[in-house]
């Protein structure tokens, strides 16, 4: 199985946080300390859940943490570990939360009560839900919500009382800031083109 592959540091990091069963692995979702959902990965591909739960992970006191990485698909958290095993050190104080396929506020705002003093890392796709999802996420930290629909090849924002019309070609959580206003210095991770997801990237390079 491929995700044997992964650098043993990434296994161990992430060992109490997944199950094996047979030729799966399986990544709990927990809403109000009850396993709700998983997303499994198998020779299959990767099954995410759309969830009100939150797989997390985290070595470190909520407290101590100082950087929360925060994307679709704890696989695909994994998968970005692999390349940059840096954020898994002992002297790091990170933790990693998948949300999912479609993120709520709801998530977010618990996710951000728990880790009061970390910077906000996004590990989303790069694809245009994926920049989407950066954005919300900016807005969260404010505790504003901004809706986003997709017409004719361009996204339309509707942010308080403002509306903007941008290209999906060049929208992004920068673009997006420009326009609204919006600092939340947030620190967003994409993967190297072509692809849309670290997955996808981790593997392609195993194969």
């Amino acid at each position: 199985m491929v995700f044997i592959q992964l650098k043993a540091e990434v296994r161990d990091f992430f060992a109490f946080y997944i199950n094996m069963i047979e030729d799966k692995i399986l990544f709990p979702y927990i809403l109000e300390n009850q396993i709700i959902d998983h997303e499994s990965w198998s020779e299959n591909g990767v099954r995410i859940p759309v969830s009100k739960g939150v797989w997390l992970a985290t070595n470190s006191l909520p407290v101590s943490v100082t950087d929360l990485f925060i994307g679709h698909s704890a696989g695909d958290i994994m998968c970005f570990c692999h390349y940059y095993p840096n954020w898994i050190i002992p002297s790091r104080m990170s933790a990693f939360a998948s949300l999912g396929l479609l993120p709520t506020k709801e998530q977010f705002t618990w996710l951000k009560s728990l880790f009061t003093n970390a910077r906000i890392h996004t590990v989303f796709d790069g694809g245009i839900s994926g920049r989407i999802a950066d954005c919300k996420v900016a807005t969260w930290q404010f505790d504003k919500s901004t809706s986003f629909s997709l017409t004719n090849d361009h996204v339309e924002v509707h942010y308080g009382t403002k509306k903007y019309c941008i290209p999906v070609s060049i929208f992004s959580l920068n673009r997006f800031e420009r326009f609204s206003g919006i600092r939340g210095g947030i620190r967003t991770h994409k993967p190297t083109a072509p692809f849309e997801t670290f997955y996808e990237s981790f593997i392609n390079w195993v194969s």
